[in-house]
């Protein structure tokens, strides 16, 4: 394997946990300001955290993506 591909499969590592780091964050805390309003169902409390903050996961998500496909076409433009 050469640096290359030990430097993209680096960045892949980084923006998964980026993306799961920000979702676990923000997940937390729209389960604590939902938990009491939807009287303590724990499925209904996870589905109101989702629908309440899949427009901050989608944007998180596309971020990560554009940041691992720019590291690749700079890795690949490098010599």
């Amino acid at each position: 394997m050469d640096e290359k591909t030990k430097k993209l499969r680096k960045m892949a590592t980084w923006t998964i946990a980026v993306f799961a780091t920000v979702f676990a964050i923000f997940m937390a805390i729209f389960w604590m300001i939902n938990f009491p309003l939807s009287g303590g169902s724990t499925v209904d409390t996870l589905l109101s955290s989702l629908a309440t903050g899949w427009p901050i996961f989608l944007i998180d998500a596309v971020l990560c993506l554009l940041v691992y496909f720019a590291y690749k076409l700079y890795l690949q433009r490098k010599k």
